[in-house]
């Protein structure tokens, strides 16, 4: 065997591979990352959540509507769209909130105001009940009674 030949030939290969400790890091922090963003994300839903039906901010200084809203019901659900529609053009000015009559607080909250599911209440700055809407709405008379609330401030 020439010298040059000697330079050419592969190294032997071991029948056992050595372990890869880069490939398992790799595969390690990915599998961190992704456990990472679906628990942040879950983090922050249920944080939107828990302000969305904080009925403790009524009378802070900001006009609030709170929908007495029922889930499982159609026509709360309908309400809900059609003020989702037209609450985006009030954000700094007046805060939405939720009561859920299927929980203790929104029935509490509901009771307390003598309405049922399918209603938007409206409040001043100072907490004081200043409207009512029933029943489905279409969003332009939601965004009439909008109006009135945020030029009282």
């Amino acid at each position: 065997m020439s010298k040059q030949s000697q330079y050419r030939q592969k190294p032997k290969q071991n029948s056992a591979k050595a372990f890869n400790w880069l490939r398992l890091l790799k595969k390690t922090g990915i599998t961190f990352a992704v456990v990472g963003v679906i628990f942040l994300s879950f983090y922050s839903y249920s944080q939107k959540l828990k302000n969305e039906h904080d009925l403790s901010v009524v009378g802070n200084g900001v006009p609030t509507v709170v929908q007495i809203h029922d889930p499982n019901c159609q026509l709360c659900n309908q309400l809900k769209a059609n003020l989702k529609q037209v609450k985006s053009d009030y954000k700094g000015e007046i805060q939405f909130k939720s009561a859920n009559i299927n929980t203790q607080k929104g029935r509490v909250f509901a009771n307390k105001h003598r309405v049922a599911r399918v209603t938007l209440l409206f409040f001043d700055s100072r907490g004081n009940q200043v409207n009512v809407i029933q029943g489905v709405t279409p969003t332009e008379d939601i965004r009439l009674a909008l109006n009135a609330l945020a030029s009282r401030l």
